[in-house]
């Protein structure tokens, strides 16, 4: 066998592989397992390796991956697109490469980690890592994985309820309300199917009808109820937005003698309804105080992450109905897991409790969205470019229009962007109440992939603001968009709320921040941790819809440029797609699915022995 080469954690350290958490995590760790007997101090190599395993859950990876040939996991780590202020990555490129290749590969290390008492155990024991087959995972996330699987399989394996035959016949002469149209065949299967279970996924596409089937399955379920007793809804989502846009969808949705057998507190978000406790990592609802209701409906699934997940279904009673909704084909988290796909991959959750809805309501033939979707979807790029590339695919209003990508730069961004700007915002920048200004801002948006570089938000925020505001003065300039960032419940503001800076009558015409469905406005001092928002990134944009989206891609590919990433953009969109891209960049990009190291999926279909 080969003998391991030399690396230290100081090492990956000055290659900015990893970050100070990391390597203040394990060196506390190290101090700490000197206590336990027989503890020996790890090689460095060996302790490289902790060091990466708490490193990949900062790019979203549940566990350090030791199964493969390489060492894939890291490969985003190394810089692939300038600072801001340097003309290419130069020698940080060269220096992360070379310390990657200092290390020993996965299969040389795996049989290193197996004796380290203290450090590293099967999970049998109460050590910092648990080593799974091939997977090494910071202890949290093994928890964390295996109370989702253990959780979601005992759901699964519920016993089927029957459908009475009135309701069976209900559904299938179901009409929608207000436009009187019945239920496509898919939906109705997935209706009845979703009553027998008390764990159900419905996932599907944009226009599928996810919270219309939702709503369906609530009216149905109410009526399974005793008469006596009124079914207690929790309606759920990651971030406020979404949740606003559930409360809204599923309230219209619900005929009005249905809603009076019902008991739907305003639609929350997961950590509202979990019971945010400040400045700590629990909850006030979990297992010994769970969240009293009768069936729980969470939407936008595909955002949640997995201590999230771990920590609502915690809190979730067996005795409820639980039903999940989100598009598999989207993007996963930004923190670690990518919950909805491994479930939707899930051999076991496919046979009890995943129904699948592909017949979209919302795009139609007149759209070149729809077949560029459905490509990217089913990852061939040949033909994705080939839409994308047409001018004649689509109605007017309703085309991909096609830019390319090498002409965005800082300081220097093309005509055609700053006329597409102007045009687009135009009646956003005159509108005059802060009705009128969400109405005209849900008209256009500006989707970015990455956060830095040229075609990043950064930059791009800076150029809209120029192109639109050259004379603005101070922070809290008329008609700026901002984003929030974080979770504040002192102002009742969450991550991901847009806002708009508009004079506020009631306080001498002073900035503030209005946000869509909030009767006051926020003080601008009061404002939680924002940023300004004419341009998004397209993990921020999930679960939105604008009329038109301008999409800028990188000129060359990057690990963060996937093929979910490009669905979930194109698809915030009923019509037209502004696109700038290359060829290459984009053919990389639809050929990349998101891949990240997790066992929940294997956890969920091959349960091991219970650990101690």
């Amino acid at each position: 066998m080969n003998q391991p080469r030399t690396c230290t954690p100081q090492q990956l350290r000055d290659a900015n592989l990893i970050r100070d958490l990391d390597l203040f995590l394990i060196e506390s760790l190290i101090r700490t397992a000197a206590a336990h007997p027989g503890f020996i101090e790890p090689d460095p190599i060996v302790q490289c390796i902790l060091t990466l395993a708490s490193r990949v859950t900062g790019d979203g990876h549940v566990c350090l991956d030791l199964g493969q040939d390489a060492w894939w996991q890291l490969q985003g780590n190394v810089p692939a697109e300038p600072a801001e202020d340097s003309a290419g990555p130069g020698d940080d490129t060269t220096l992360a490469n070379q310390t990657l290749n200092s290390l020993p590969s996965p299969a040389i290390v795996l049989p290193l980690l197996e004796n380290l008492p203290g450090l590293v155990s099967d999970g049998s024991t109460p050590t910092p890592f648990v080593l799974e087959e091939t997977r090494l995972y910071l202890r949290r996330f093994w928890n964390y994985e295996r109370l989702v699987a253990e959780k979601l399989r005992v759901f699964a394996q519920l016993d089927p309820v029957a459908v009475p035959e009135e309701i069976q016949n209900a559904i299938r002469t179901y009409k929608l309300q207000p436009s009187g149209s019945p239920l496509a065949k898919g939906q109705q299967d997935a209706v009845l199917a979703a009553l027998e279970r008390q764990f159900t996924i419905i996932t599907g596409g944009p226009g599928t009808g996810k919270t219309t089937i939702a709503a369906v399955l609530l009216e149905q379920i109410a009526k399974l109820a005793p008469e006596h007793l009124r079914l207690r809804v929790r309606l759920l989502a990651p971030t406020g937005k979404a949740a606003a846009r559930l409360d809204e969808s599923l309230r219209s949705g619900l005929p009005e003698a249905a809603r009076d057998r019902m008991e739907i507190p305003a639609a929350a978000t997961i950590d509202r309804a979990l019971g945010y406790l400040p400045n700590s990592p629990y909850f006030r609802h979990n297992r010994d105080n769970p969240i009293s209701a009768d069936a729980f409906i969470v939407d936008e699934a595909s955002m949640i992450d997995l201590p999230k997940m771990a920590k609502l279904l915690d809190a979730i009673p067996l005795s409820a109905r639980l039903i999940l909704l989100g598009d598999k084909n989207q993007l996963a988290s930004v923190d670690p897991g990518s919950v909805m796909a491994e479930l939707c991959d899930s051999t076991l959750l496919q046979q009890k409790s995943v129904v699948e809805l592909t017949e979209s309501k919302r795009f139609d033939a007149t759209s070149a969205v729809t077949p560029l979707s459905q490509a990217v979807r089913q990852q061939n790029a040949n033909l994705a470019w080939q839409i994308a590339s047409d001018p004649t695919l689509g109605a007017p209003g309703k085309k991909i229009a096609l830019h390319d990508a090498t002409q965005i730069r800082y300081g220097d961004l093309p005509r055609e962007f700053t006329n597409l700007v102007k045009e687009r915002f135009a009646d956003f920048k005159n509108a005059a109440t802060p009705a009128n200004a969400f109405a005209t801002l849900a008209k256009f948006r500006v989707l970015c992939a990455l956060r830095r570089g040229p075609a990043g938000v950064n930059n791009i925020n800076r150029a809209i603001e120029d192109i639109l505001f050259p004379n603005r003065r101070g922070e809290f300039y008329d008609h700026r968009v901002i984003l929030i960032t974080t979770n504040d419940y002192e102002t009742n503001l969450f991550n991901g709320d847009v806002g708009i800076i508009l004079p506020d009558p009631d306080r001498n015409n002073q900035p503030a921040a209005f946000f869509e469905g909030r009767p006051h406005p926020v003080p601008c001092h009061l404002l939680p941790e924002h940023e300004t928002a004419f341009a998004m990134t397209v993990h921020k944009a999930q679960g939105s819809g604008f009329n038109h989206v301008a999409v800028i891609l990188p000129d060359r590919a990057t690990p963060l440029l996937t093929r979910e990433l490009i669905y979930t953009a194109i698809t915030r969109t009923e019509t037209g797609v502004d696109l700038w891209t290359t060829k290459e960049t984009f053919q990389s990009a639809v050929q990349t699915a998101t891949t990240r190291a997790m066992g929940l999926a294997q956890k969920l279909d091959h349960p091991s022995a219970p650990v101690a």
